[in-house]
């Protein structure tokens, strides 16, 4: 889920426990230091003939990600490959994810002055809980690990921009959590 521009970052919201201004610069922040590391990693793990298919799949990702399911909150929900691309390859799927948030960005799905809350949710934190919840659960039963490895990467996700709006006095937490994560539960 795409946080828009507009939401965090309006000087006028005073109710959120971190000035939504500096909230928006952490997360850049967090953002490219981990976008750093990741690129740092994956120049160690691949080779040029892995950046095809790294184009390959920003492009795939951008087309199918331009299928919308509305909320009834100012954001939508996107069909994701999160959970496909995070279990083919950890790396790439971050870095496709980072680009694939940008280009969106600049598409009208999610905002520019947002990008780095969008890039930390949907290139990091989605692939990492789809990755390690899949990792935890194969030994038990492969089925079972495939399915809720993209049902909690999107649910989850549903949870951390509730919490993100908190943070910022959007609206309250129990807004988020009763009315954003169960809609991300039926898309997850």
């Amino acid at each position: 889920m795409h946080v828009p521009d507009g939401l965090i970052g309006k000087s006028n919201i005073t109710t959120g426990l971190i000035n939504p201004e500096y909230q928006l610069i952490i997360y850049a922040i967090i953002s490219l230091i981990l976008l750093v590391l990741v690129f740092n990693r994956f120049r160690k793990n691949h080779n040029e003939k892995d950046i095809p298919k790294i184009a390959l799949f920003v492009v795939a990702c951008v087309i199918i990600q331009m299928i919308e399911l509305p909320l009834p909150v100012p954001a939508c929900v996107h069909i994701s490959l999160i959970t496909v691309l995070a279990l083919y390859d950890l790396e790439s799927s971050m870095i496709v994810y980072a680009f694939v948030t940008v280009i969106q960005a600049f598409l009208g799905e999610g905002g520019v002055s947002t990008m780095g809350v969008n890039v930390l949710n949907l290139a990091f934190i989605g692939p990492l809980i789809a990755y390690n919840v899949y990792h935890l659960l194969k030994s038990y039963n492969k089925n079972i690990a495939l399915f809720l490895s993209g049902f909690l990467a999107i649910t989850l996700l549903g949870v951390v921009v509730s919490i993100e709006y908190a943070l910022a006095g959007v609206y309250p937490l129990t807004f988020g959590l009763t009315v954003i994560t169960p809609i991300e539960a039926v898309v997850g």
